[in-house]
């Protein structure tokens, strides 16, 4: 089967559609990523052919100002705003790439459904969901993804309703670029008509206990991951590493930062406090450290599959990718959530008993910061949660699963 899979995110949201792409090809698949330019190598590398979406995601999130810092609303602004401007252009080359393949299949989470759901109807061809967040799956074991905390006393009433809250603040601010884009470029008027396939979710029911009962079928498949072989780790920080004492792993992925030498002094004066070395991951733009210490090691980014089961505990931002990594892990993990999902995903991590409660962004302080990371590795009943989870989530096969979603709609 001829199958583009569409994926427009930051690094940690495209590398679950990495691994997908790559499992769909070695299945017998013809497979085209359609994705940013900037992260097209990881396809590259993956043995996946791939066309480009004009521009730079790393690019555009450092050149933001820190919004992610500014909560969910501002994000959401600055998003639509980067909608408006590119999304005729991204539709293009969407249809260009899916016409030049002749998919027969388009495939994407949120990202890509902005771009492709339109170009599948143009072309009469279907359009699976693959997720990365429990995205129009309603229920009250657990809130909308974003709305992460729902107050206990609305109870299931307002569980189920954070998940349609959810769908409507996600969707509403691109519903105007989306309906120009299809009717300027493809031909397209009103909206898209309700999805009728199958729907993939890229994480474990041990996270999130998404219900069977829907409209559709819901496929909850595992962690969509592929190690990076080829990645090799630098003596000085194999010796880091090696010293003894706990070391933890401190990384806001691509949230970037107003004042990234003011957020890292606080992180810096946290690891002292709470008496821990440190691997600090700078991201794109979150963190920015000058020099060496004795008690941190500083790198731009490196494999989190290498790196977060070598450590006593990771601090990340929540995004759903990092999530999984940190938990498949098999370590605490400490969420500082800066916006949209990742609330959600630090309150799952919470609920799982593998983590201390998230510390927001804008409410985080070294003090409780490093109040955090004590609980994060001196807490033996966590963590030996979070080893017993991680053992669980490496066991399941979640590219094969969802492969074996496509081999079927192969078959019929």
């Amino acid at each position: 089967m001829r199958i583009a899979v569409v994926c427009n995110d930051t690094r940690g949201g495209v590398q679950p559609y990495v691994a997908l792409a790559r499992g769909l090809r070695e299945a017998g698949h013809a497979v085209t990523a359609i994705a940013p330019e900037d992260l097209l190598p990881m396809f590259d590398a993956a043995g996946v052919r791939g066309a480009a979406l004009e521009g730079s995601v790393e690019a555009v999130m450092r050149a933001s100002q820190g919004v992610a810092e500014k909560g969910a609303l501002a994000a959401m602004r600055f998003g639509a705003a980067q909608m408006e401007r590119l999304l005729p252009r991204w539709t293009r080359a969407t249809l260009e790439a899916c016409e030049g393949t002749r998919a027969e299949v388009i495939t994407g989470g949120i990202g890509g459904s902005l771009l492709a759901r339109g170009v599948a109807e143009r072309m009469g061809v279907p359009f699976v969901e693959t997720h990365l967040q429990p995205l129009d799956a309603p229920t009250d074991a657990y809130p909308g993804p974003l709305f992460g905390s729902v107050p206990r006393w609305l109870g299931a009433v307002g569980m189920h309703a954070s998940h349609r809250l959810s769908s409507l603040a996600l969707w509403t601010p691109f519903r105007g670029p989306v309906r120009r884009a299809r009717r300027a470029v493809l031909g397209l008027d009103g909206d898209e008509a309700p999805l009728t396939t199958p729907v993939l979710y890229g994480f474990s029911r041990r996270v999130v206990p998404v219900p069977d009962e829907g409209p559709r079928r819901r496929h909850v498949t595992g962690y969509w991951v592929t190690a990076d072989e080829a990645w090799r780790a630098p003596a000085a920080l194999q010796d880091f590493l090696a010293r003894g004492g706990d070391v933890v792993s401190i990384g806001f992925g691509s949230m970037s930062s107003a004042d990234a030498k003011a957020t890292t002094a606080l992180v810096l004066d946290a690891v002292r406090r709470a008496g821990v070395r440190a691997v600090l991951l700078q991201g794109w733009g979150g963190i920015e450290a000058d020099g060496a210490r004795d008690d941190v090691y500083v790198a731009d980014a490196m494999p989190h599959t290498w790196l977060f089961p070598r450590v006593a505990a990771v601090v990340h931002h929540g995004g759903a990718g990092t999530t999984g990594a940190a938990l498949r892990a098999g370590v605490p993990a400490v969420v500082v959530p800066f916006m949209m999902d990742q609330v959600f995903w630090g309150g799952r991590v919470a609920a799982l008993g593998v983590g201390p409660e998230p510390v927001s962004r804008r409410r985080l302080t070294a003090a409780r910061l490093a109040e955090a990371l004590r609980r994060a590795v001196g807490d033996g009943a966590m963590r030996s949660r979070a080893a017993a989870l991680g053992e669980a989530l490496r066991a399941e096969d979640g590219v094969g699963n969802a492969v074996a979603v496509f081999n079927a709609m192969a078959r019929s």
